[in-house]
């Protein structure tokens, strides 16, 4: 990995870094309503995919539900009510049933009983309820807790006033007011959670200056001899699924006499808390939650077992600062991390930038699973996803002009096939670039003779026509050569010199066949020129090849100023060398002996002109190709 510069950075990448870190802080620390909301949804998805929690056993729930009504109900309509079920098949049912159901919870061992219905003035169903009630209460005291709820109303004025609706039938016998739970709620707000019961009692009514009053859900433990593991006014909800998570036993089933005493459950209720109440209808009018609307029934119940457990959901850090240095500080490793592989390719960035986010997420999730702690996750992931996109721009920028680069080096050399077949690994590429060993043909074409043919026409005025059929002549070798997928390397003055196998290769075998293809071809190309010079009264022009096969070193070559794409070896001197030899053994097309080597063998050989001797090289032997020649 390439060390990172910070001088070599572009200033832009860093500023941009800077400022998606920054607001990455600001967001998290101080988040405005619109993210605040966002942060809940995002919040609430987490809570769903980790689905629902398995609830404390101790808590239990009896509910007056839709079976218990039904029941009552059919007692009625076939006129045999035994006593427990007269009045339980409507609401409000009787205050003596709920007392009764408290009673025979409490006998089967439950710690404490939570009753979450306001007996508010006297009952309906005449004072022997209220007073079979009292009996009840006093029959078990201090382990019955019931019900008050603050109501807010507004005067002429305008002005908000607070009312305490309490059981003032049951306060004596309760032996005071110390039983008495408000069943409030404070309503989720838009970007806010679900706050426990006694956020209401010990801070909304402290802030209006009214006296707290604990919760219902506090009281319950209190009466079972239980503390809350957790600063409930400070904490939010953390339920554990949807409607009927809580281990349930629906009221009618503990008032027939019947069913109570063989019921399987009774041993099970030991040392419980238990919330007794009507749970029917709650539809839309239930408490939202990640996992549906609850009843009041279930969200005292899972007050309770927050409380019970510390499981309540928690922010941390609990300060705006602290919580924006931390959502900072995945922002400020993936700045850095990316700014370092800033000379990689994307993969590196954005491979870096995904594994924080993933860590991230994964301390996240332990977090809330292990310590229900919620600490800021959607403003690090969008910072960290505009991270990505900043970084990765950049990136694609980068191998984009790489690429244009590659590929207006390799253009000038190469056929547009071989060009995208290189492009296509801009890695490998780079590789060519800087060097390597190729195993290749190298073939020679110079013009015989057309060194004092240019000193003739310079003399006679005739440079411009001289240059025009010259340019010709290229031209036409520069299509055969590229038709048979060849590599122009240079043109030296009138000589072409051509790589087979370079950048890229086909195989040594296809290679050297192509070559002395190409070689045949730009004869045949050259014989249709002159024909054509013929008839325009020009001079015609002759040619020597060369063919030259082996490893030779491939790269760019030359100067910081002044670099070209070529190859370099004993191989390309061999194929020059052999190309001035054609003048010498009047033979246009000459091989050594690796090329003849490699020709199809289901052809005829190429014809072997004994060893020659080849300047600074010795004797080597030559050879001419079979086919024809013109």
């Amino acid at each position: 990995m390439k060390a990172f510069k910070a001088g070599r950075q572009p200033v832009t990448l860093v500023l941009l870094s800077a400022l998606v870190v920054g607001w990455t802080g600001a967001t998290a620390g101080w988040p405005g309503p619109r993210w605040r909301v966002w942060e809940r949804a995002f919040e609430d998805q987490l809570l769903v995919l980790r689905g629902p929690r398995q609830p404390p056993g101790e808590v239990v729930v009896v509910p007056v539900d839709d079976a218990t009504l039904q029941q009552g109900s059919w007692f009625e309509q076939n006129r045999q009510i035994p006593a427990w079920a007269r009045g339980i098949g409507t609401l409000p049912w009787p205050r003596a049933a709920y007392g009764q159901v408290a009673a025979r919870l409490l006998e089967a061992g439950a710690a404490a009983v939570a009753i979450n219905v306001v007996f508010a003035g006297p009952s309906r169903h005449g004072p022997a309820d209220d007073a079979a009630m009292v009996a009840i209460l006093r029959a078990h005291p201090g382990r019955i807790a019931l019900a008050a709820e603050m109501l807010e109303s507004s005067d002429q004025q305008g002005s908000g006033a607070l009312t305490l609706v309490r059981p003032e039938a049951f306060i004596a016998a309760l032996g005071g007011q110390d039983v008495l739970g408000l069943t409030n709620t404070p309503l989720r707000e838009p970007g806010g959670r679900s706050l426990h019961p006694e956020a209401y009692g010990r801070g909304l009514l402290p802030a209006q200056g009214v006296k707290p009053f604990p919760a219902l859900s506090g009281i319950l433990l209190q009466r079972a001899g239980r503390h809350s593991r957790q600063n409930d006014p400070l904490t939010a909800l953390h339920v554990y699924g949807p409607e009927g998570s809580f281990r349930r036993l629906p009221a009618w089933e503990v008032l027939d006499p019947s069913r109570w005493r063989p019921h399987p459950q009774r041993r099970a209720l030991a040392g419980a808390l238990v919330v007794v109440g009507p749970v029917v209808a709650q539809g839309d009018d239930g408490y939202p939650t990640p996992f549906g609307s609850l009843s009041g029934l279930e969200l005292l119940a899972t007050a309770t077992a927050n409380s019970l457990q510390g499981d309540g959901l928690r922010s941390w850090p609990p300060s705006n600062r602290d919580r924006a240095l931390l959502a900072a500080v995945p922002l400020l490793l993936a700045a850095g991390l990316a700014l370092a592989l800033a000379r990689r390719a994307l993969v590196w960035r954005l491979g870096g930038i995904a594994a924080i986010l993933v860590l991230q997420v994964a301390i996240a999730g332990l977090a809330l699973q292990q310590r229900q702690l919620w600490w800021p996750l959607l403003a690090p992931a969008a910072g960290l996803g505009l991270l990505a996109l900043v970084h990765g721009g950049d990136a694609y920028l980068l191998e984009e002009r790489e690429r244009r680069r590659l590929r207006r080096t390799f253009e000038r050399y190469v056929a547009p096939g071989v060009v995208a077949e290189i492009l296509a690994d801009p890695e490998a590429a780079q590789g060519i670039l800087r060097g390597r060993l190729l195993d290749v043909t190298v073939l020679f074409a110079d013009l015989k003779g057309f060194t004092e043919l240019t000193r003739q026409r310079s003399l006679a005025g005739q440079s411009e026509l001289h240059v025009s059929q010259l340019n010709t002549y290229l031209g036409a070798m520069v299509e055969v050569i590229t038709a048979h997928g060849g590599t122009v390397d240079k043109f030296i003055g009138d000589a072409v010199m051509a790589v087979f196998g370079s950048p890229v290769g086909r195989g040594v075998l296809v290679e050297a066949r192509a070559a002395l293809a190409c070689a045949l071809a730009m004869r045949q190309a050259l014989a249709d020129l002159n024909r054509v010079w013929e008839a325009q009264g020009l001079c015609r022009l002759e040619s020597g090849v060369g063919l030259a096969s082996g490893q030779v070193v491939v790269g760019q070559i030359g100067s910081p100023r002044r670099m070209e794409f070529t190859v370099i070896g004993d191989t390309v001197n061999l194929a020059s060398r052999l190309e001035g030899l054609t003048r010498s053994l009047q033979t246009p097309v000459l091989l050594d002996r690796t090329t003849a080597e490699r020709l199809d063998p289901a052809l005829a050989p190429p014809l072997s002109l004994g060893p020659q001797p080849v300047k600074g090289m010795g004797e080597i032997e030559v050879f001419s190709p079979a086919a024809p020649q013109t």
